[in-house]
């Protein structure tokens, strides 16, 4: 495919004739109109040569990467400028902490957002737009996993399509802001998609080594990730070619790869007594009706956040009407199939199963479970998508980015000013740098351990130039790594709000002799101030030759 622009110059410069003239003595005022008509159509034939480009074998792959990363950047910039007066959300820096200490899982989790994050920031420096740019790009890898998953499932131009309306879902972009195993769930889930997709094709041993890694990389990052594994494994009983599939080595060669990749965590689990496995029970034992609310509630929240994206869908495909196309090959029809079988798994499965158990299932559970729900949508025979349809979500996506970035400071400044206790969050960051600062001082030793309660010691370990290591006082099983004993002898800082005594004891259960300090952080911005956030700060030095646990 070419673009002549030159004949567009031509086109959109359309010359002055007897008949216009004649139109314009009879309405004068088309004079001033025409202009605009002609900038517009002239507009609107830019953007649909734009949306041709990308199509192009050989342009469109480099100028979609350039419009995902370029998305990616200019989130970045707006979620920092709204939340310019917040520290980061408490299960990003927890991400962080977990990284502090490679270990094969943490109390709550698998190991793999904690691992992510230690290689992140052994890059990027330890600031909130790094934060927010790491989940970006988590967002921006499942963009484009989506991109190469649509390849195999449909024809160019609704790959693309399919790719421009991910980017428009919520989850994608301001939404996916807060990094943590929910989000780096997303790009394994569509990885694990595609590499089946493939695989069911080729039927080869590479691709059942691609299936297994993958999908120890979902689980590895949350166990939820396993439902991922079942949507396939459903889909692959439901092929019509089924026997061929698993005549072939691709299910046993990642069913063992699968067990391989995951041996040293299971080791793990069993050397610490399974400690994720009784965190996560706490959501297990409610009634049936509970956890149907939660499951429902949950669910219907998922589908709430697909809306934008499949809105833009409708508004690109459907006006003025929705027209049906020729039959499809059979094997797109299949591959199509395979997409809702999957997609049905991962949208539904985890609601009856929640309900069965019954488990109190969260609305995050969901986040990597919807967004193949756009490109289902797109294999429907029964959608026309016409060139337009590209331009148009292109448009949509363009004006929604530069929108939300040239409002994001009127956003955030509104929020300061009629909504100061959401959005002022209490100033971790300036508590991290006191207690880093006070242990310096008096230890002359960087800070290596930070003891409380996990949503406070995780953000301070995050903030504090010297990222001490955190131990949980209140549920030790979930930091592992210290002991109690050792902690008592190398010192620590303790973290506690001043009107929580219940913290303080538990502090001082470790070192009776701790000295308490008094310490005070304020809540301000735009002349907004909010009461001052009143902390307990808990110094524990050095017992005479002990070594530092670091």
């Amino acid at each position: 495919m070419t673009i002549d622009f030159a004949a567009y110059r031509v086109r959109c410069r359309k010359p002055m004739n007897l008949e216009n003239a004649d139109a314009l003595r009879r309405d004068p005022r088309a004079a001033s109109s025409r202009p605009a008509v002609i900038r517009r159509g002239c507009l609107r034939r830019a953007f649909r040569r734009g949306a041709a480009a990308l199509l192009l074998p050989g342009l469109g792959t480099p100028l979609l990467l350039g419009g995902v990363v370029g998305n990616a950047l200019l989130w970045v910039a707006t979620l920092t400028i709204l939340k310019f007066a917040q520290v980061l959300h408490s299960d990003s820096t927890e991400a962080f902490a977990w990284g502090q200490t490679l270990a094969w899982g943490s109390g709550k989790h698998p190991p793999m957002a904690g691992w992510v994050a230690r290689a992140w920031f052994s890059v990027f420096p330890t600031s909130d737009w790094a934060f927010y740019a790491l989940a970006m790009a988590v967002t921006g890898a499942t963009v484009l996993l989506i991109r190469l998953l649509a390849g195999e499932v449909v024809d160019r131009r609704r790959a693309v399509l399919a790719t421009l309306l991910a980017m428009i879902y919520p989850i994608l972009n301001f939404k996916g802001y807060k990094f943590n195993p929910d989000l780096l769930q997303l790009p394994f889930v569509v990885l694990i998609v595609w590499a089946y997709m493939v695989a069911a094709e080729r039927r080869t041993a590479l691709w059942g080594v691609v299936i297994g890694l993958a999908g120890a990389g979902a689980v590895m990052t949350k166990y939820w990730g396993v439902w991922a594994l079942v949507a396939i494994a459903v889909a692959a009983v439901a092929r019509p070619d089924r026997n061929l599939l698993f005549r072939s080595p691709v299910p046993y060669v990642a069913f063992a790869v699968f067990v391989l990749a995951m041996a040293p965590h299971l080791d793990w689990l069993y050397a610490v007594g399974f400690t994720p496995f009784r965190y996560a029970s706490q959501y297990l034992g409610c009634d049936r009706v509970t956890a149907a609310r939660y499951a429902i509630d949950s669910t219907l929240h998922a589908f709430a956040l697909l809306l934008p994206a499949l809105g833009a869908g409708a508004v690109a495909v459907l006006l003025p009407r929705l027209r049906r196309v020729a039959a499809r090959p059979a094997d797109m029809l299949d591959r199509a199939c395979q997409i809702w079988i999957i997609v049905a798994v991962l949208t539904i499965g985890p609601l009856i199963a929640a309900i069965a158990m019954p488990i109190l299932m969260k609305s995050d559970w969901t986040v990597p479970l919807f967004s193949l729900v756009p490109l289902a949508v797109l294999t429907l025979q029964q959608l026309a998508v016409p060139l337009r349809a590209v331009a148009r979500a292109a448009v949509i996506l363009l004006v929604l980015g530069v929108g939300a970035l040239l409002a994001a400071p009127g956003l955030a400044t509104v929020k300061v000013l009629f909504e100061p206790n959401r959005a002022l969050s209490p100033r971790l960051d300036r508590l991290a740098a006191i207690a880093t600062d006070l242990w310096r001082e008096r230890a002359g030793t960087p800070l290596s351990v930070v003891v409380g309660d996990i949503g406070e010691i995780a953000t301070v370990s995050f903030y504090s130039a010297d990222h001490p290591r955190m131990f949980s006082a209140s549920t030790p099983e979930l930091t592992p790594w210290i002991s109690a004993e050792t902690l008592g002898r190398s010192g620590f800082i303790g973290i506690c709000p001043a009107a929580a005594p219940a913290c303080v004891d538990r502090i001082m259960a470790l070192r009776p002799r701790a000295e308490q300090i008094a310490v005070t952080t304020e809540r301000s911005a735009l002349g907004q101030t909010l009461p001052p956030d009143r902390w307990l700060v808990l110094l524990a030095l050095p017992e005479a030759g002990a070594g530092v646990t670091r």
